[in-house]
Order: structure tokens, then sequence, then C-alpha cells
């Protein structure tokens, strides 16, 4: 025999002697005096979504992936801090470095573990995470001595690293350092 509980639960209250699904997330019935129906409980980083009128909501990923991030087309999750950096227009390491007593001497950095002083006007960016391939872009930022500009041009590229050459405007292919405490910034684009 029912108790009077499970009558009262059957008789309207929700329809149901019981649920099947422990802390499951409850939905009215598909009539206004059908029995509720227990939606379930997701996984860690869902979100319950609606689907419009007469579909129940369901759980759903609302963060995007490395994935999404790298193709850059999804238009139904959102972007965390930590998936941010693997979109295509996001910088993928940077820095900015003075010559300090003929070595360079790195200011900020991101993705940057250290810089080799590899010969007069060169300079290897050592990456703290490679990239996928070598087909990265680099942009610069402006770096003089006391007699020329110097223009700064991408001299090798591997997945870990970066030879940066500083070649005088005044005398062509000749290489040259900057001035003690000029700043040199890069900032690198590409996949990881």
């Amino acid at each position: 025999m029912a108790s009077a509980i499970e009558n009262e639960v059957t008789n309207g209250m929700l329809g149901v002697p019981t649920l099947t699904t422990a802390y499951g997330v409850l939905a009215a019935g598909t009539t206004a005096t059908g029995p509720v129906q227990n939606i379930g409980t997701g996984t860690a980083g869902q979100a319950l979504a609606g689907a419009g009128a007469g579909v129940l909501p369901a759980f759903t990923a609302i963060l995007a992936t490395q994935a999404q991030q790298e193709t850059g087309t999804a238009t139904d999750v959102y972007v965390s801090p930590g998936r941010q950096q693997y979109h295509p227009t996001s910088a993928k390491a940077h820095s900015n470095w003075g010559i300090v007593a003929g070595a360079p001497v790195i200011g900020t950095s991101l993705n940057v573990s250290s810089l080799t002083d590899t010969a007069v006007g060169q300079i290897t960016v050592n990456f703290t995470t490679s990239f996928s391939d070598a087909n990265y872009s680099v942009v610069f930022s402006g770096t003089f001595s006391s007699t020329t500009t110097l223009a700064m041009t991408l001299t090798t590229a591997t997945t870990s690293t970066a030879l940066i050459s500083t070649n005088s405007t005044v005398t062509p292919f000749s290489l040259a350092d900057s001035d003690s405490g000029k700043r040199t910034s890069c900032v690198f684009f590409g996949d990881q």
C-alpha cells in the first residue's frame, strides 16, 4: 500500500513517486498536468540551454575548446582566459629587450624563455612553447644606433627559436647592435 506522501506525489504534486537521477534538474511535464521530467545533471563545465517551446532544455558545453579557438568559426561557445591564446589573431609570443653591457636583457615577454646574443646584430629568441611549424609571422618595433637606423629582419625561423638580425640602413646588409639601453620589440603570431 502506498504511503500518504507517495499518494500526494502521484496525485498532482510531482506526478511521479520517485525521481530517477539524484541531483537531477526537474522540468515541467509535456502537459500542464503531466508528470515532471528529470533532465539529469550534465557534466562539469556544461550549462542548461533552452531549446525552444515543446522541447526539453539540455545540458551543453559552453566553453570553447582549443580546436574551436584555432579554427575561429564557432559562434555558440564562449572563450575562457585559458583558451584565448589559441585564436589565430592572438599573439603567441612577444619580447621587449634592451642591450646592456653588450648583452640582451628582457624587459617584458610572453612565451620567451630567454634571448641569446648570437653575434653582432643578431639575437636568438628562444620560445617556451614551440610553434607547430616555422611559418609564423613577426612584427618588429624599431631599434637604432647612434649613427644609423637599423632595420630588423627574421633571418632564421625554427619552431623553437627565431634569429632576429638588425641591419644598418646606411651600409646595407651590415649587421649592427642597437645602442645600450635602447628597446627592441618583437611580436609573434602563428599556430602552437
